[in-house]
């Protein structure tokens, strides 16, 4: 039977435990991990440090599948939300055979901002307004439940904005460098 949320051991002959459908808690020698993976990432994320004698060491592990973003998107969406900088904005980068930067249909205001989902996301952009920091609030970690990459933007007024990155595994997060994700 296929569950939703696998259960795995990561013994000394490798790892046991029949995996879910959209993550996996994996026990290891260092801790407790989560796996997932989707048509554009794969990840394996140590979620709790810790020592656990007998079992296999996991190392952690996080793949674009289809090869880091283009950095020339991220200026592409800065040139965007830069247009607008007393609104909140979301835009998307997607793939579709190749990486591309949308804006889908929204209503935006200077709190907050609604959107369509785009089918094929990799990384979820939105911005703050002026005098907000580049930061990820309560909202913003209830809103972003699924599996992706999430990043929000800030200063938007100032020559170099603000960029704060993160992997969203099903409510677990994990904050990113830029070079983890972009090319």
């Amino acid at each position: 039977m296929t569950k939703p949320v696998g259960y795995l051991t990561n013994s000394l002959t490798g790892i046991e435990g029949e995996p879910g459908v959209f993550y996996s808690y994996i026990l290891s020698a260092g801790g407790v991990y989560l796996q997932a993976q989707n048509r554009f990432l794969a990840a394996t994320v140590c979620i709790t440090p810790g020592e656990i004698r007998g079992l296999a060491p996991l190392k952690e592990d996080i793949q674009l599948l289809h090869g880091r973003i283009p950095l020339y998107l991220l200026y592409m969406a800065l040139s965007n939300l830069t247009a607008k900088p007393d609104i909140e904005q979301y835009l998307a980068i997607i793939w579709e055979g190749a990486y591309s930067l949308k804006i889908p249909s929204q209503q935006a205001t200077a709190v907050s901002v609604t959107y369509e989902t785009l089918l094929d996301t990799v990384l979820e952009i939105h911005s703050h307004t002026s005098g907000v920091p580049a930061h990820f609030s309560p909202i913003d970690d209830h809103d972003e439940q699924g599996f992706g990459l999430y990043a929000v933007a800030a200063g938007l007024r100032d020559l170099c904005p603000t960029v704060e990155l993160r992997l969203g595994i099903y409510g677990y997060f994990l904050p990113l460098r830029q070079s983890e994700v972009f090319t």
